[in-house]
């Protein structure tokens, strides 16, 4: 048998009980949007820090291969005879 509000009553409580319901769960819609929100400026910030740690990661490697390059090019000009005994 179907309930069925008769008196005005049951049907204020009804509509204070749906409306309730439906604040509540706005309320829970709004705390994981804030959630959200939170969670994805936390996950800029992680890229953003990344994105830092691998171009000074970056910049060391090119230095390196920058001194390492240096180092190469005195040793080959380190074994390069002198002209003088080419010369002689």
């Amino acid at each position: 048998m179907p309930l069925i509000l008769k008196n005005a009553h049951n049907r204020l409580a009804f509509r204070f009980g749906r409306q309730s319901g439906i604040r509540s769960t706005s309320d829970a819609i709004d705390q994981l949007e804030a959630q959200l929100r939170a969670e994805r400026a936390q996950h800029a910030f992680d890229v953003a820090e990344l994105e830092r740690e691998k171009a000074i990661l970056l910049r060391d490697l090119l230095e390196a291969r920058h001194e390492l390059a240096r180092r190469d090019r005195v040793d080959a000009f380190v074994r390069v005879p002198s002209p003088s005994v080419l010369m002689h």
